[in-house]
């Protein structure tokens, strides 16, 4: 496939990154670069009409704002960097080829959901307001050996902690809707069996993505199904929770504590009650920020691109159009 016959969007704030390491790369493509909405719509509006596209997205520049990439007619293929595109929801898939960064960052996220195990585990919270007050108050902790987590979603990310969870001395349960044991687990349990294996659980980890399947999944009856002194994390998305069902049995009591990084709206409004429960770890949907992942991210792309233009097949395909 000639470079030449290809039109590249990139959408993404920190595009001026590696702008330069793709152009030496690939001289005589035809980029054309957004790195705000009001850029995308002026490129999109101005006639450039792109047959493959990078979608990062940022702070700056939200997941929603890049919906009219697939709007363009001429997209055969969009890359996005990050694992979730359901931002991309009816999207054409008999036209448009999409792949994705699934895995890039699942070691340092991985990191990060181990090390909120740990917090929240020895209770790091209570030791801090115990500083602060100039309170010197030893106490013991559970130990993590022998306690079980069920990962919820045996991806990359999700295969990444169990082997850290197990180096802890952590029962590591997949709740999977795969077959066969996933790399680093002790078992594995179907979807159909998710209630009894977070009922079984002392730690539940949600790594799973956002569907129709999946949107409000985790309503009160599963988390009432969980332990009392159950620890939640979800680095997930947001709205796998129903949040309204998870506020209310914090205040029942429940839950010795949860990591949230992801919220069914984002940013999370100042409003909300989770800002102010004590059991509650909050961070603002950066459990995978490390501090180069968009260059990360952007190397991965750079990958793909250089196969497409090979025609070589491209990695972490997630939905293919039907051969013609």
């Amino acid at each position: 496939m000639s470079g030449s016959s290809e039109r590249l969007l990139i959408a993404h704030s920190g595009a001026d990154l590696y702008l330069d390491a793709l152009g030496r790369s690939h001289p005589r493509l035809d980029i054309a670069v957004a790195r705000s909405p009001g850029e995308l719509a002026d490129i999109l509006g101005g006639g450039f009409e792109p047959t493959m596209a990078f979608s990062c997205t940022t702070f700056s520049f939200a997941r929603h704002l890049h919906r009219p990439i697939v709007e363009s007619p001429g997209l055969r293929w969009l890359h996005v960097g990050g694992a979730g595109f359901e931002h991309f929801s009816g999207f054409d898939a008999g036209r448009i080829l999409v792949t994705n960064g699934r895995g890039v960052l699942a070691e340092f996220q991985a990191d990060t959901i181990m090390g909120a195990i740990i917090a929240l585990n020895h209770d790091f919270a209570a030791f801090r307001k115990a500083q602060a007050d100039r309170r010197f108050e030893p106490r013991a902790v559970r130990p993590l050996a022998g306690q079980k987590l069920a990962i919820v979603g045996a991806g990359a990310i999700g295969c990444a902690l169990a082997g850290r969870a197990r180096a802890h001395g952590l029962h590591v349960i997949a709740v999977s809707r795969g077959g066969g044991l996933p790399p680093g687990f002790d078992e594995v349990r179907p979807f159909a069996q998710l209630g009894r294996s977070l009922a079984d659980a002392d730690i539940v980890s949600l790594n799973l993505p956002l569907t129709d399947a999946t949107r409000g999944l985790v309503g009160r009856p599963l988390l009432m199904a969980m332990k009392e002194d159950a620890l939640l994390v979800n680095t997930a998305r947001g709205a796998v929770i129903d949040e309204p069902a998870l506020v209310a049995v914090l205040e029942e009591g429940r839950f010795r504590g949860v990591y949230l990084d992801v919220f069914e709206s984002e940013p999370l409004s100042p409003d909300s009650p989770l800002w102010g429960m004590e059991r509650v770890f909050l961070t603002p949907h950066c459990s995978d920020q490390v501090s180069d992942w968009e260059e990360r991210h952007a190397a991965f792309f750079m990958d793909n691109l250089a196969r497409r233009l090979a025609d070589e097949p491209l990695l972490n395909v997630v939905s293919a159009p039907p051969p013609s």
